[in-house]
């Protein structure tokens, strides 16, 4: 009895390794990643009584739900989150460092997903008119590293790899250099791309247009307790691009999603594809309302149901045994400056364009130059050394001066410059600040804001780019085939999630990743 016992026991040992060995080797035809915009972590559980059942409770009943994932740099904003997403870095290491910035010698402007050497690509009767003359010409240029999606077509040619979203860098920043394709909307909210995917665009892309113009999606009214919304109306008296700011926008973006996955034939064979869908909508209507008010509960109750409807649409075209699933966001967002003096909470607006001014006049007053500080973006300040160096003053002369003077602003918490940061003791704070300066891209002087303060100029709606959790906290979920159903409290850095999808893939990991798999997402 005890010999057999025993071998009873290495079979049973036996089989279960080669379970495991066989789901680590699964490799699903097709892997949608989903990116919620604005999506704090606190969504999940306060509109939980008002989601179906068939969208974010089921990603929590069946799928891994991390709930204690952050993002580990400082700003948080839409091209930092995309591309930190998706290379498993951090902004110091891809390069993107804002959705803006500026040229450290011109101080001209850059935008993040901007190439002037790109042409717009689309169906539009005038693609170079002024209303559409910088919407396409757009690319991943700016990103300095691999993405997962470049490592997968690296791995297989045949691997298709393509990102839809309202916005232009939610689709590029997320797919990388080697994507078959990027499309997103332009400010008369047709679907476009750029000719650095394509000559021309597919016809199936036209027919979708055709028959599913934005307008035709504006219609009825959007309502709650509160509020009472005509989007007809709406449309008429600001543009058809209304939509981005309603959950119709995200009710466009899934149609097109899936109307893409049907066309381009994802995940009908072998080769594994990824498809990116950035839902963009929830941040625009975060931004103007707030997220505490009713139209962004409206908004995620509306992208439950989005949510329910791809989960459905791949279950009935993909197979439920076909397809996973990743959906995190981009950045969180700041309680409302309104809300805050309401509830008598400590916090408030960081007015950067008043504090430039003051700054600059200040800096004036006491070494006579004017404008010594350049350019502000991202809470950074580029300073003009050419002027400095006419003045035959130091560095240091005017970072003290500088940090001075932004100490008695009400909403500064501190001010580094590298040399500092480099010096100090390293703290959360610092070791943020560093994961998010690129030294040929960022500025030289950088401020963290008090805890509740955002760089936002009205008492209304929202922003975010802070260090604090209302920001950097965020969803993660991965559902679907030979995913675990689990509750993952461990901390997990958003550059965790590439390497993650990467070993789901059976890709190697991008290039500069520098995060982690997470434990437990395969059975």
């Amino acid at each position: 009895m005890g010999m057999k016992l025993i071998k009873l026991n290495i079979f049973f040992i036996l089989f279960l390794h080669c379970i495991s060995i066989k789901a680590q080797s699964f490799r699903a035809p097709l892997v949608v990643a989903v990116v919620v915009d604005q999506m704090k972590y606190e969504y999940v559980d306060r509109f939980w009584d008002n989601y179906g059942d068939k969208g974010i409770k089921k990603l929590t009943k069946e799928g891994v739900f991390c709930r204690n994932t952050q993002y580990n740099y400082i700003p948080t904003y839409t091209g930092p989150g995309h591309a930190s997403i998706f290379t498993g870095t951090t902004p110091s290491v891809h390069g993107i460092i804002g959705n803006n910035w500026y040229d450290r010698n011109s101080f001209d402007p850059v935008y993040c997903a901007g190439d002037w050497k790109s042409q717009t690509v689309c169906f539009c009767k005038n693609p170079h008119s002024k209303d559409n003359i910088g919407s396409g010409r757009m690319s991943p240029v700016s990103l300095l590293c691999n993405t997962v999606g470049d490592q997968l077509k690296l791995k297989d040619s045949l691997s298709k790899v393509f990102g839809v979203s309202i916005k232009d860098r939610g689709a590029i920043l997320s797919t990388g250099a080697l994507a078959d394709g990027a499309y997103w909307l332009n400010s008369s909210a047709e679907w476009i791309s750029s000719s650095y995917y394509y000559d021309s665009l597919p016809n199936w892309v036209k027919d979708f247009t055709n028959k599913n113009t934005a307008l035709s999606y504006m219609k009825n009214n959007w309502q709650g307790q509160s509020f009472d919304l005509d989007l007809k109306k709406l449309a008429e008296e600001n543009g058809v691009a209304a939509i981005k700011g309603t959950p119709k926008g995200n009710d466009f973006t899934l149609d097109f999603a899936k109307r893409l996955i049907h066309e381009e034939g994802l995940g009908k064979d072998s080769h594994t594809d990824l498809l990116v869908i950035s839902f963009s909508s929830t941040d625009y209507i975060g931004h103007k309302y707030g997220p505490d008010s009713e139209q962004v509960k409206s908004a995620y109750i509306n992208f439950d149901n989005n949510l329910a409807r791809l989960i459905q649409f791949l279950d009935e075209n993909i197979g439920k045994d076909n397809y996973q699933m990743m959906l995190t966001s981009d950045h969180g967002a700041g309680t409302s400056p309104n809300l805050i003096e309401e509830k008598k909470l400590k916090g408030g607006n960081f007015n950067s364009s008043k504090v430039l001014s003051k700054l600059n006049n200040d800096l004036e007053m006491f070494f006579g130059v004017n404008n010594l500080i350049a350019r502000y973006s991202n809470m950074q300040f580029y300073l003009d050394f050419n002027k400095i160096d006419s003045i035959k003053i130091s560095f240091d002369e005017v970072y003290k001066k500088t940090q001075q003077i932004l100490l008695n602003e009400n909403s500064v918490k501190s001010v580094y410059n590298i040399k500092s940061l480099n010096l100090s003791h390293p703290t959360n704070i610092t070791k943020m600040l560093i994961n998010g300066i690129q030294t040929e891209r960022s500025g030289d002087i950088f401020i963290v804001l008090k805890p509740g303060y955002i760089e936002w100029s009205s008492k209304q709606g929202t922003s975010h780019g802070t260090h604090y959790n209302y920001d950097t906290h965020v969803p993660l979920f991965f559902y679907g085939a030979n995913i675990s159903s689990k509750i993952n409290y461990d901390k997990v850095y958003i550059s965790d999630i590439a390497p993650t999808l990467s070993i789901l893939m059976g890709v190697g990991f991008p290039n500069a990743c520098t995060g982690n798999p997470i434990k437990g997402v395969l059975k």
